[in-house]
């Protein structure tokens, strides 16, 4: 049962004649004879009563008929959306990223993105970088935003911006006592496991032999600020998390010796997947993003 048998079908239902059906088919009458007999074979009955000249609808002919206005209308949309998605009219980008990563890098981005393609799907994702990862190796994703490192050599990885971590703590929590007192007596206020900033935070444990006085596992980055803001221990975050707290004094940071690590945040997608137009058009805005990262650093070095 092709496309081409149901809209022979319908043509001669809706006629009501064989040979007019022909003619607005452009096929001859014996080749719309064909095509409803192949019908009937594949439907196991008769789709028209037949009378002399004059035909009718059978009960499985009705049926039919209401079941090709469907799939034939349906096939329509589907073929008028291709050929947008073609045109560039139309797009879809499934976009996972961090949630340092959405909340404070590519915040702007998405929403000069919107603004200037409102006609393409913007699904976004937030997630820990080891669901992101998992997710765009299985195609379930376009392109990825996130901090961890790729576990695959499936998937590629292009640079997008430098990142910091930084120890942070409330000013009340820090006054009057040094550096040293403070790291062993605070808390840590950490993110969850899974978290690339948990993770390289832990590394530096280690690598420090650090023995943190107790750990206590705040969710998100936004969760980690509010507790360290509250005065409940020492946050390590993203600098471009707490930049403006930083600048109000509403934090004060801790300086440590080693210096917690820097991170690159990068874009992550299939080297062999077709992005759609959607997808390019986020990739161009992915790029502006790092050229504009790179002229502020140039920029910065010159001032210097």
């Amino acid at each position: 049962m092709t496309k081409t048998h149901l809209e022979t079908f319908r043509a001669v239902a809706e006629l009501k004649h064989f040979a007019k059906a022909a003619a607005v088919r452009h096929l001859s009458q014996p080749a719309v004879s064909h095509q409803i007999a192949q019908l009937e074979d594949e439907v196991g009955a008769r789709l028209f009563n037949r009378k002399g000249r004059s035909i009718s609808l059978t009960v499985v002919g009705e049926v039919l008929l209401e079941e090709a206005h469907r799939v034939l209308s349906a096939i329509d949309r589907a073929e008028e959306r291709v050929r947008e998605a073609a045109r560039g009219a139309i797009g879809r980008v499934r976009f996972g990223v961090s949630q340092t990563a959405g909340l404070y890098l590519l915040n702007e981005l998405l929403v000069r993105y919107r603004e200037a393609h409102p006609a393409y799907e913007l699904h976004i994702e937030v997630a820990s970088e080891a669901s992101l990862l998992d997710r765009v190796s299985r195609n379930e994703l376009d392109l990825v935003v996130a901090a961890g490192a790729v576990p695959t050599s499936d998937l590629r990885m292009a640079p997008l911006a430098r990142d910091r971590l930084v120890a942070v703590a409330a000013p009340g929590v820090v006054a009057g006592r040094s550096a040293r007192d403070v790291l062993k007596q605070q808390p840590w206020l950490l993110r969850e496991p899974g978290s690339d900033t948990r993770r390289r935070t832990e590394q530096w444990f280690e690598r420090t032999r650090t023995s943190p006085a107790r750990v206590v596992t705040v969710p998100g980055p936004c969760g980690v600020k509010r507790a360290a803001l509250a005065g409940l221990g020492i946050g390590v975050l993203s600098s471009r998390c707490v930049a403006a707290d930083l600048d109000e004094g509403a934090l004060a940071p801790l300086a440590l010796t080693p210096a917690l690590p820097e991170r690159m945040f990068h874009v992550i997608d299939h080297p062999q997947k077709h992005h759609g137009v959607a997808c390019r058009a986020m990739l161009a805005a992915l790029d502006q993003l790092r050229e504009a990262a790179v002229r502020g650093k140039a920029g910065a070095r010159r001032k210097r």
